[in-house]
């Protein structure tokens, strides 16, 4: 199991050697704590040097375990499961810069936040339905593409639909999109599932996961809080899973601590 850590590269606001020299420090720093790679969390992809990008990382010989789209719909607005047809297909080419940049620089793209959530106009069932008809183009343009999507389940404080891990699972299988795989959260699960049935029930789908985010009950740093890491983990290494590992955490006290902090335990229990 490979270890990485989100950030974003302010592509929106800086230049493109801003850019590329914040992401060239962040590999080397990363590279003196024994990650693997990183997971870029992005607005406009499509304003970054690819090639350059590659050139660096593969200095390292790290990799970008996958490309987060939130931002999309929080400085946006744009949502795969909005009532508007129009911004649901603002969503969705979004979706496919994010392909673009993920095929050119071999990552996975999530699909979390960019979801959307409903208002009084809509409903849960009118949302659920717009997002599985723009997530079934948002897989034929990932297949197109040969870039695997990542479905999160995220809890119901954040979003409306498909808060746990079996809805998802469900949705997954409807869709039958071989580039359509499910992302587990640790903070979301904890949320959001039964602590004496989840252990089993992850056994049972570890085949659907390609990607996997950290983070403690507090959302802090893994090992701050009182989630079970070490069971949590185990599940994954013992079903062959080679993937990633990232962490998501509120970055306090900074980003250098957390990600010092997690790598000396994590690297206890992968």
């Amino acid at each position: 199991m490979k270890l990485s850590i989100v950030s974003g590269l302010n592509e929106s606001k800086s230049t493109q050697d801003e850019v590329l020299n914040h992401f060239s420090q962040l590999c080397e720093f990363l590279n003196s704590l024994n990650y693997d790679g990183i997971e870029l969390s992005l607005l406009e992809p499509e304003k970054i040097n690819t090639e350059k990008i590659n050139d660096i990382k593969d200095s390292y010989n790290f990799e970008i375990s996958a490309i987060g789209t939130g931002s999309t719909y929080i400085r946006f607005g744009y949502s795969l499961g909005h009532q508007s047809e129009h911004i649901r297909e603002k969503a969705i080419q979004r979706i496919q810069n994010y392909l673009d940049f993920a095929q050119k620089i071999q990552s996975k793209v999530i699909i979390g936040l960019i979801r959307g959530r409903f208002n009084f106009e809509s409903s849960l069932k009118k949302e659920k339905n717009n997002i599985k008809s723009s997530l079934k183009e948002c897989c034929r343009l990932a297949e197109n593409n040969g870039v695997l999507l990542l479905f999160e389940p995220i809890n119901r404080f954040e979003i409306d639909s498909y808060n746990t891990i079996s809805e998802s699972v469900n949705l997954i299988e409807e869709i039958g999109s071989k580039n359509l795989k499910l992302l587990i959260d640790s903070f979301h699960t904890y949320l959001e599932e039964d602590p004496g049935y989840i252990w089993d029930y992850l056994e049972e789908i570890t085949q659907n996961v390609a990607h996997i985010h950290l983070a403690d009950c507090t959302r802090r740093a893994p090992g701050t809080g009182h989630f079970d890491f070490r069971t949590f983990l185990n599940i994954f290494k013992k079903a062959g899973y080679d993937g990633f590992a990232s962490i998501e955490t509120i970055m306090k006290p900074s980003f250098e601590d957390v990600a010092k902090e997690s790598s000396e335990y994590l690297r206890l229990i992968l």
